[in-house]
């Protein structure tokens, strides 16, 4: 579902005893929220999510394109047209197991480039890389599932609408989900501009607290919800 950049401004506001926004102008909390979901982004690179097609490289060794923050997931490959279906793409757990058993499985010469992956590899080390299996001939095209920045929320347009929260109507670029940790972001950068405040950094720290385990408990439920997925696959086969 999605949410106005000014709920979160109104939350902020209320939060910070300031429903006037003098002390804290809608244009920062505004920038502030901007600045959040850049944030977001960083510490979870999947949070927003896009399902595209990428055409392949020669070789095993494939990059993430450039306007992805990251590759979630591989699903299929795909012929001249994504609607046509494809076969299913395996996804390796452990790299070793096909080093022991074919070492030279990246060279051409000993598992032929083709058009059509098989399986699909991904090393925590080099987060915007994966390797295919077999290496591709430059033809072929996969569907995946990547990460995304988020699109940062329009302001208003006129100088005047600028000075109000109620005029900040753009929708906020991720899901609902995300509302409360977008808001300890702003407010954590709301208290850090007030830093003379006696208890003003611990306040601020306190939220981003807040907003860092949030983040890593999502971490931790998508995690759960892959491992049990494996689980049930492995049950069934």
């Amino acid at each position: 579902m999605a949410f106005k950049a000014s709920e979160v401004m109104k939350r902020a506001s209320t939060v910070l005893q300031d429903a006037s926004a003098e002390r804290w102008t809608a244009m920062e909390l505004h920038d502030w929220l901007n600045q959040a979901l850049v944030e977001v982004a960083t510490m979870k690179p999947n949070a927003k999510t896009v399902v595209a097609t990428m055409d392949l490289a020669v070789g095993t060794v494939q990059a993430v394109p450039p306007e992805y923050t990251c590759l979630s997931r591989v699903l299929r490959n795909v012929g001249a047209l994504p609607a046509s279906g494809g076969t299913a793409i395996t996804v390796l757990a452990r790299r070793e197991i096909l080093d022991r058993q074919m070492p030279g499985w990246q060279d051409p010469a000993v598992l032929p480039n083709g058009k059509t992956v098989n399986m699909v590899y991904q090393d925590l080390a080099a987060p915007r890389s994966f390797w295919v299996v077999p290496g591709n001939d430059g033809t072929g095209k996969i569907e995946a599932v990547f990460g995304a920045s988020p699109t940062p929320a329009a302001a208003p347009t006129t100088p005047a609408d600028k000075l109000l929260i109620d005029k900040y109507v753009a929708p906020v670029d991720l899901p609902d989900i995300y509302q409360t940790i977008l808001l300890d972001l702003v407010l954590f950068r709301a208290f850090s501009k007030d830093s003379a405040a006696p208890d003003a950094a611990q306040r601020a720290g306190v939220h981003f607290e807040k907003a860092s385990a949030a983040i890593q408990a999502l971490i931790q439920g998508e995690a759960a919800l892959s491992l049990a997925g494996t689980i049930i696959a492995q049950t069934q086969g």
